[in-house]
């Protein structure tokens, strides 16, 4: 038995403190990992520290949780995550690189500046997670590694062009790193949520207008259904989890007709348009 396989499971969890993140630590707690919690929001990380030994307790299971405020979008940070998590641990079996954030915005509309601050959040902050996880998953011949990116990292749609780029940009790193990392036994996804009840609805929208326009559709998929999701793919092959059947949908037409995705993306385009003159 080699050292991957010896000691308790580890798994470091990127923006933990809320949405997403949370519910992929509580998923993974649930099954006994132990849990690093990566984001800014150092009180909202030990609520979810909480959070997850207390549930990981009622399934029977005694785990260790570690709160690390870490900013992703600088690459020291991240690299002294991984440092701090095999130096506590000895090991890391999966990197949930989740953290990101959204922009509201037509592309024209989108300077320079908060177009390299997006990409430095939602595709660098990722990189810098794959490249030190990676590191410490090739010594040990395993792991896993999820890369959160979005149903809109598939197909774009308007409004969005910044988040939607940097979305894209994960789909094709993750495709790259999950056959460079085919030799050592580390297994890379590629997680694609449709529209999920998250703080990422606060963060994007210009105004409740633009807020409500998602909210009418009334498919917002909570996110415990994204980190469960997560948690039972760890382990296995699984290239991509595309979310929802909606999302499945969108994705297949974007790829077969883009003409037709164009045309419904017009239809969300006027709406909204509507909705922010009001």
């Amino acid at each position: 038995m080699n050292t991957y396989e010896k000691t308790s499971n580890v798994a470091i969890i990127t923006g933990a403190s809320s949405g997403i993140g949370e519910e992929t630590a509580v998923a993974l707690a649930k099954r006994g990992y132990n849990v690093v919690l990566a984001a800014r929001r150092e009180e909202k990380l030990r609520q979810v520290a909480q959070r997850c030994a207390q549930i990981a307790s009622q399934r029977g299971h005694t785990i260790e949780t570690l709160v690390h405020v870490t900013d992703v979008a600088q690459r020291e940070q991240v690299q002294a995550l991984v440092a701090d998590t095999e130096k506590r641990f000895g090991r890391l079996d999966v990197m949930v690189n989740n953290a990101g954030y959204g922009l509201f915005a037509r592309v024209m509309e989108t300077s320079p500046e908060d177009m390299r601050r997006i990409f430095q959040v939602n595709f660098y902050g990722v990189l810098y997670g794959c490249q030190a996880a990676g590191e410490v998953m090739i010594r040990q011949r395993g792991g896993h590694i999820f890369n959160v990116s979005s149903v809109i990292g598939k197909r774009g749609t308007p409004f969005h062009g910044a988040y939607c780029a940097s979305k894209f940009a994960l789909v094709g790193l993750g495709e790259s790193l999950r056959v460079e990392m085919l030799p050592y036994n580390v297994r890379v996804t590629t997680v694609c949520p449709a529209l999920t009840a998250t703080d990422f609805f606060v963060a994007s929208a210009r105004s409740r207008a633009a807020g409500s326009s998602f909210q009418k559709f009334k498919t917002l998929s909570p996110a415990r259904t994204v980190g469960e999701a997560i948690a039972r793919a760890v382990g296995k092959r699984k290239p991509e989890i595309v979310l929802t059947a909606g999302g499945k949908l969108l994705t297949l037409i974007a790829a077969i007709s883009p003409g037709l995705a164009d045309y419904m993306m017009k239809f969300y385009h006027d709406d909204l348009v509507r909705r922010l003159e009001d």
